[in-house]
């Protein structure tokens, strides 16, 4: 069972401390922790970079780099909901095929990521790869 604990500190600053006893600062746009709604970005970004990582040792490639930047538009009116996210891996490995890195985010970020089983059907979400070899990557 999920837990987590979420205790105000103070004005509109907030820290939250998840069942393993690991702590986030939150707190809204111009504060000192991070925003709400942007941790669902980076909970979407990191749950499937989990799987991800799995999916390409069993691919047998080797992983060297990935970074996730995650985009989205959010409503302009309360609740703010997100309309769309886009989700960028730059992935830097060898052994592996922009084909094969390409079918290992579907599978992680749509089947397995249980943050993007949670949200809304309605926000669309996308993705795009940019696989890169280490010796590219180094610029030779």
């Amino acid at each position: 069972m999920a837990h987590i604990e979420l205790t105000w500190i103070h004005d509109q600053t907030f820290l939250g401390v998840d069942s393993t006893n690991h702590s986030i600062v939150l707190s809204p746009g111009g504060g000192v922790g991070v925003k709400p709604s942007e941790t669902m970005l980076i909970a979407l970004a990191s749950c499937s970079a989990v799987d991800l990582v799995e999916i390409l040792k069993k691919q047998r490639a080797t992983l060297h780099r990935l970074a996730i930047t995650v985009d989205g538009e959010q409503d302009a009116d309360p609740p703010w909901r997100y309309r769309w996210l886009h989700l960028r891996y730059q992935v830097t490995a060898t052994g592996a095929t922009l084909e094969k890195v390409q079918r290992a985010v579907d599978l992680a970020l749509n089947r397995y990521c249980s943050v993007r089983s949670s949200l809304h059907p309605e926000i669309e979400v996308t993705f795009e790869v940019d696989l890169n070899t280490p010796d590219r990557e180094a610029g030779e």
